[in-house]
């Protein structure tokens, strides 16, 4: 049976070799993925007549006008933009420093994954060998099965892709499984800290990226590859293990191997029921020396006759005991070999994958370099090559433009205005000045609705304060922000500026300081008692050459209130001028009266007030 599938199999060879032929290409596509994107990309704009270029020289578009992101556009038209950002992209990607590469040994180093390899070419190699090898086995064993009503090599390679299709299946499932227990494995690792960490639960502080990879420097072990996997969280944000996968993987694997072992024990029993019909036909088979079909057979006599039919049954008797014990270690090598296929590939996915969230992309950005300047000293040649094959299919755009008299209106003129300013490079500087210009007028958008936030919550805390005739909140409100607005120039604020100033200049306005020292220097009832009022006579008794000032000081005594009660003198006093004075003590006085500039009675006599005031409250 396994000659008549090996060579079933060879003569459907170039049917075989184009389906292995197809998962080699998908595999290496897989592993070389961004260098496949970059030849797909270029035979997209270099195909003749079909290509993107071809495309742009019919249609150029129209060209690029200066604006205030790009106030120094040299006008690139359509089609240039259109070749320029298809290569900016890759460019882009080659512009990475020495500190990207430090982050990213960082972000592997927290995440416990430095010493990790996402699969090779080799690798996917092997893997595809082993399916074939599988596929091939179960293609025996269901060949017998397979399209009944169809011819044997049909069904036999029918047999091989219903078996390879099943092999498939089993590699997907097994590539997940050993994900699954690699990450199950991460989060027992984190776990294993709980009893030794200080406090806190075991929950993400933040996402981390390669990025902000050095914001948890000093944070714990455990706590630096929590923030850095992706496994699945509960509602408390703790790791959790998971074993869906798994358990589907083991169900899908029994049910299989139960499958597979049902098939191969009707396919013996279908045999040995063959032979024990038709015994004769096993020895028939068996027979080392056969007769010739012109050899004349020579006639036995009865006694040899049934002594040579008794030996013929138990030589097929001893073929089918023989069949059925190859067929049981057939059988066992065949799931032998099934098992150690799907515990290799498990295996293989278990010890390549990467539990963090950005460990793959770091490991691509620096597995393949040995130092900080290696990298950088690739991908700074990386860079300039793509920007030469850049300039070369822009080249190639403009001299087929350049061949087009008249394409949509556009003169040869108009094309090949500032056309030696129109390169590649160009446009990745006038690219990256108006993604500048652009962040910049973000900044400003945020920071104008900041300040607006600012401005309209000020003024509400304001009004707040003035109805509540809380002077104090009333003070300490325009005393911060009165410089703040003071330096507002933005015309979108001007009208909420002056309605601040409005408000300030009413209520903002405080107590005379030096008021209370006039009623004091007022309040002295001797001089007021011993000075008479002058007459008239006495006034003009005066000797006309004194001066006007003694005039004036006999005067000033008259204009000063003197005549004031006490009540009214004790009224004008105002305990509260100088704030909340309680809170010093007595001694403290001196210092306060030389920090405000007031004389030390007047602020021990307020103090006095205020704290007969709060004890009468």
């Amino acid at each position: 049976m396994f000659e008549n599938v090996f060579h079933t199999l060879l003569g459907v060879w170039h049917i075989i070799s184009l389906v292995i032929a197809i998962m080699v290409a998908c595999v290496t596509a897989i592993v070389y993925w961004s260098k496949v994107k970059y030849w797909h990309m270029e035979m997209r704009l270099r195909l003749p007549w079909i290509g993107r270029i071809a495309a742009w020289t019919r249609d150029p578009g129209k060209n690029e006008e200066k604006s205030a992101d790009n106030p120094n556009a040299v006008g690139f038209n359509a089609g240039e933009r259109g070749v320029c950002g298809a290569y900016e992209t890759y460019y882009g990607e080659h512009q990475p420093s020495e500190e990207n590469f430090k982050r990213n040994l960082d972000y592997l180093g927290k995440a416990d994954e430095a010493d990790r390899s996402e699969k090779g070419l080799g690798i996917w190699l092997l893997m595809i060998v082993l399916m074939v090898i599988e596929a091939s086995a179960f293609g025996y064993a269901l060949a017998p099965f397979a399209l009944t009503l169809a011819t044997p090599n049909t069904a036999i390679v029918g047999a091989f892709f219903i078996g390879l299709v099943i092999s498939i299946i089993a590699l997907v499932l097994s590539e997940f499984a050993g994900r699954q227990l690699y990450r199950n494995g991460v989060v027992n690792k984190i776990l294993s800290y709980e009893s030794i960490r200080d406090g806190g639960d075991m929950t993400k502080t933040f996402n981390a990226t390669i990025d902000d990879t050095y914001n948890d420097d000093g944070a714990k072990p455990f706590q630096q590859l929590l923030n850095r996997i992706n496994v699945p969280i509960d509602k408390h944000g703790q790791p959790q293990r998971r074993f869906s996968i798994i358990i589907g993987y083991g169900i899908f694997i029994a049910g299989l191997a139960i499958a597979a072992f049902w098939v191969r024990t009707e396919t013996l029993n279908q045999q040995e029921a063959m032979l024990v019909e038709n015994p004769t036909a096993v020895v028939q088979s068996a027979d080392d020396f056969p007769v010739a079909a012109g050899d004349e057979e020579l006639p036995l006599p009865t006694d040899m006759a049934e002594l040579s039919t008794n030996s013929s049954q138990k030589s097929a008797q001893d073929q089918i005991d023989a069949m059925h014990r190859a067929s049981l270690v057939t059988f066992a090598v065949l799931s032998g070999l099934f098992c150690f296929i799907q515990f290799a590939s498990t295996y293989l996915a278990f010890r390549h994958s990467f539990a963090g969230t950005y460990s793959r992309r770091a490991w691509e950005l620096t597995h393949e370099y040995n130092s900080a300047d290696e990298f950088v000293r690739y991908h700074r040649a990386k860079s300039a090559a793509i920007a030469q094959d850049a300039q070369s299919s822009l080249a190639k755009l403009q001299s087929l433009q350049d061949k087009v008299f008249r394409v949509n209106g556009k003169t040869k003129d108009d094309l090949r205005q500032n056309k030696d300013h129109r390169t590649f490079l160009r446009y990745v500087e006038e690219r990256e000045i108006m993604a500048h210009n652009k962040h910049n007028r973000a900044l400003g958008l945020e920071s104008t609705r900041l300040l607006a936030d600012y401005v309209t919550q000020t003024i509400k805390d304001l009004r707040t304060a003035l109805n509540a005739k809380d002077n104090k909140k009333v003070w300490e409100i325009t005393d911060v922000a009165g410089p703040r607005f003071a330096a507002i120039n933005n015309p979108a604020l001007m009208a909420q500026k002056a309605e601040f100033n409005e408000l300030v200049a009413v209520f903002g306005a405080r107590p005379n300081e030096a008021q209370p020292q006039a009623v004091a220097q007022a309040y002295q009832p001797t001089p007021v008692a011993a000075t008479p009022v002058p007459s008239v006579e006495a006034v003009a008794a005066v000797d006309v050459a004194a001066p006007v000032v003694e005039v004036a000081q006999v005067i000033q005594p008259i204009e000063m209130p003197a005549a004031q009660s006490v009540g009214e003198k004790v009224a004008a006093f105002n305990p509260h001028a100088w704030g909340d004075l309680t809170q010093f003590d007595a001694d403290d006085m001196d210092y306060v009266a030389n920090k405000k500039g007031v004389p030390v009675d007047d602020l021990k006599r307020a103090r006095r007030l205020q704290m007969l005031d709060k004890a009468e409250a």
